[in-house]
């Protein structure tokens, strides 16, 4: 059995924030929401998102449009602030951020066009484990205990 993490309310106000971001609604959001967030709270790949949910590919498929449409865009902001505050330097906060955002998929690596030019390196941290209400918070969800 997965563990769920949406209750009603805090659904209600992921609702309120896709809408906002202009993103589609789909029947099965919910279930998709709760996939994504399972990846970025186990660090799993993609393919590993429990069935139950939704296939992996539609989670990875909606989490890059929903970013497409601005919709996690606060959520790596407040994962770069939570990094420094816990000491790391800003070479370090860049890569990890670059190497997550990769592994999610939000952005592409392209080959340089300069070769024997020095580049920040790529996937030097493991995919990080992300604190549910972190990322509940970065998209705007005020409260996340139960009336």
């Amino acid at each position: 059995m997965v563990r769920r993490f949406l209750s009603d309310s805090i659904w209600e106000q992921l609702q309120t924030t896709l809408q906002s971001h202009g993103c589609h609604r789909w029947k099965n959001d919910r279930d998709v929401m709760e996939a994504i967030l399972w990846k970025l709270r186990t660090g799993a790949p993609w393919r590993d998102v429990p069935e139950v949910f939704c296939p992996w590919k539609t989670a990875y498929n909606r989490f890059n449009r929903w970013a497409a449409k601005g919709l996690w865009e606060r959520f790596f902001l407040s994962y770069e602030a939570i990094l420094i505050r816990s000491g790391y330097s800003p070479t370090e906060v860049t890569s990890a951020l670059i190497s997550m955002q990769v592994e999610l998929g939000v952005a592409k690596t392209a080959p340089s066009e300069h070769p024997g030019e020095e580049q920040p390196p790529r996937f030097t941290l493991p995919p990080m484990r992300m604190e549910i209400r972190s990322i509940l918070k970065s998209l705007g969800v005020k409260s996340t205990m139960p009336k």
